[in-house]
């Protein structure tokens, strides 16, 4: 019969501090370079650290109101302007290019992104047989993989950088853009859709 090994004692006093250990996050004013252009999402963030603010946006997504989103979701508030599923949906696709970028400057890829064209994503997302409940709950799940994304960096990756379009800009800031930029179309909502 084969004996179990048994680990030291210092090496599971290490490990359960490993595990238990949560990492910091920092918070706006960390920001290093300054995120030009795209400080006016940075700017409508809370003054938090960025693990809350991915916190809080996920449960801002859980507490929207669906059903009544959904009454509105083909809506739109004058000709040529998205509806309100392709609002939803530009949140998702644009964090998704936001997380992709981020994980590029946290893993050393000095490759320059390509920009994103908001109108022909928005041109090409065939939502017309999706419902907004549905749009939502993709929104959510890329959420959610954000977040355990950015909890996996430390503060040293945080600070990494990278070019996005024209501008460096750090894997912190690109956290705090994407969560601005929920932020900013939220409040567009509000204003011009419901």
């Amino acid at each position: 019969m084969l004996k179990k090994r048994q680990r030291p004692k210092a090496l599971n006093q290490f490990v359960c501090i490993f595990i238990s250990h949560k990492i910091p996050y920092m918070k706006k004013d960390a920001i290093y370079p300054a995120a030009q252009y795209y400080d006016r999402y940075i700017n409508l963030v809370p003054d938090v650290d960025l693990q809350t603010a991915l916190d809080q946006s996920l449960e801002t997504l859980h507490a929207l109101d669906t059903p009544q989103l959904e009454l509105r979701g083909n809506y739109a508030y004058a000709p040529g302007k998205w509806t309100l599923k392709n609002v939803f949906q530009h949140i998702t696709d644009t964090e998704r290019v936001f997380a992709y970028r981020a994980m590029m400057y946290a893993r050393n890829d000095k490759q320059i992104p390509p920009s994103m064209d908001q109108d022909e994503y928005a041109a090409n997302t065939l939502i017309d047989n999706r419902s907004l409940e549905d749009v939502i709950a993709e929104l959510k799940a890329v959420r959610s993989a954000t977040i355990a994304m950015f909890r996996s960096f430390p503060d040293e990756v945080l600070l990494k950088t990278g070019i996005c379009w024209k501008y460096e800009m750090s894997v912190l800031a690109m956290g705090f853009t994407a969560m601005g930029h929920q932020i900013h179309h939220l409040n567009i909502i509000r204003e011009k859709y419901l």
